[in-house]
């Protein structure tokens, strides 16, 4: 079944179609949308005169004004035309053409003086002559407006019966000029500014044209360079974990290889490989969690207690000659943290220690009360650091040593830890005095339950230092591990 289109889609596709202009210029366009509704509203006009007319015709005047009414629409139905193919500037000028005429006409027929109460009207050619076709058009226009006040001005003459009426006509003709002449050079000036209105606000459009070209290719551009940013990034990411991982490694082998050492049962030490394993699948994460949301796992628990726990992945880490004590005689300071990026945090500062005592020295983790906080004093008898690699020690990425042995990430960590869990760590350091360490975690709520899970967003920056942990057992970590590859 076929459907009629409503009247109002009929409506919108007229408009749609007196919209379509062809014009070259933008300024053109809107100016062609003016003089075709002129040129449409002239067209019907005579021709509803002419068909009234027509309907109440008597004598050969009647007869000639309807000629002369159809020959006026008949031009504008032409200058109509030539609008619509294209032909805008002429179409604008046969249009100020024929008003010109028309007034020549009445201005013969009845002369200047006749045609004072109309001279308003007869300003429209001038006018549609300045905003159509500018200023050269607008001196033309005036110059064949003069020839037409002068031909108005001889049948004032022509029809004068004494002296009177002669220099009567020839005021009118010098205060029409004047008033004329006021209201070209007025227009001029207009013409003139809107010109250079129009091509400032052209150069305007081309330059903002151009902002905009110029902002899309910085805008890929920069697009790039983040992605080559991010390849860099998981690169020196890859490099920190393997870095970290090594760590976890050398504890799984401290521990393995102590049974041979100091004696003892498998039994013993398999529970400390068991976790060792599980954070290093921990670190594997780590490229999994580049810029994408981080489950954290934050529970509450008692710090002393977590020192004594991770008690067997700090020792085997330290060398014999360092001396390693980790005081935990302050039980009962409760936080609530993820407990697995505190390791991760000791891990790095320990492994920090390592390397600035290479010939041995002493190593202190203390836990203490400081207030509504809970402490971790971290002391090393190291090489120290000097005021300016102080001043950089969390920047992410710097690293004093050599190429294949730091990537910069390790105090990176650390912050983004105490940080994240609304914490402050100060660190006192200088060369030949070794580093000292201070961490506060605000203690937990009394009312907080043991254990809670909170999610949050992780930025890529901070993506380094959170790892979505897992207490499965090692063989489901591994499989998990490999699976996301």
């Amino acid at each position: 079944m076929t459907v009629r289109a409503p009247p109002q889609s009929v409506w919108h596709s007229l408009l749609d179609w007196a919209q379509r202009v062809p014009a070259r210029a933008v300024h053109d366009r809107r100016n062609a949308l003016t003089l075709q509704a002129l040129l449409a509203v002239t067209v019907v006009t005579a021709l509803l005169a002419t068909i009234g007319s027509c309907a109440t015709a008597q004598g050969m005047t009647r007869i000639t004004e309807n000629w002369l009414t159809l020959v006026i629409g008949a031009y504008a139905w032409s200058c109509l035309c030539l609008l619509r193919k294209g032909h805008f500037r002429l179409s604008a000028s046969l249009t100020v053409i024929g008003g010109l005429v028309l007034m020549g006409m009445s201005y013969q027929a009845y002369g200047l003086r006749a045609q004072s109460g109309l001279q308003i009207t007869h300003l429209l050619p001038l006018l549609f002559a300045g905003l159509l076709l500018g200023r050269t058009a607008v001196w033309w226009t005036a110059l064949a407006y003069a020839a037409v006040l002068t031909l108005g001005t001889l049948t004032d003459l022509r029809l004068a019966t004494d002296a009177s009426q002669t220099s009567d006509a020839l005021a009118n003709l010098l205060l029409a000029g004047l008033n004329f002449l006021v209201l070209v050079t007025i227009l001029d000036r207009l013409i003139l500014s809107s010109q250079r209105a129009i091509r400032r606000s052209e150069e305007l459009n081309a330059t903002c044209q151009e902002l905009e070209r110029q902002v899309e290719e910085k805008e890929r551009a920069y697009e790039r360079l983040l992605q080559t940013q991010k390849m860099e990034t998981i690169g020196r990411l890859s490099t920190g974990i393997a870095h970290d991982f090594n760590a976890i490694l050398s504890v799984i082998l401290g521990q393995a290889t102590s049974v041979n050492l100091r004696g003892g049962s498998i039994d013993t030490v398999l529970p400390g490989i068991r976790d060792a394993a599980r954070r290093g699948a921990t670190l594997t994460r780590r490229l999994l969690s580049f810029s994408r949301t981080h489950i954290r796992q934050v529970s509450t628990f008692d710090l002393a207690e977590a020192i004594d726990e991770v008690r067997p992945l700090l020792l085997p880490m330290f060398s014999r000659a360092i001396e390693v004590s980790l005081d935990t005689s302050t039980p009962g300071l409760r936080v609530n943290a993820d407990r697995d990026e505190l390791v991760l945090a000791l891990l790095n500062i320990a492994s920090n220690a390592c390397d600035a005592m290479p010939k041995g020295g002493r190593f202190l983790l203390a836990v203490e009360a400081d207030g509504a906080h809970a402490c971790l004093r971290l002391e090393d008898t190291g090489c120290g650091m000097t005021p300016e690699v102080l001043a950089r020690l969390f920047e992410p990425f710097f690293t004093t040593k050599p190429k294949d042995q730091g990537t910069g990430i390790g105090m990176a960590t650390v912050r983004r830890f105490v940080v994240d869990h609304g914490g402050d760590i100060a660190v006192d350091s200088a060369p030949s005095l070794g580093t000292r360490i201070r961490i506060r975690l605000p203690l937990a709520e009394p009312e907080r339950q043991s254990s809670q899970e909170t999610r949050t967003d992780v930025p890529f920056e901070h993506a380094i230092v959170s790892e979505r942990s897992t207490h499965a057992p090692v063989a489901a970590v591994v499989a998990d591990a490999y699976a996301a590859r």
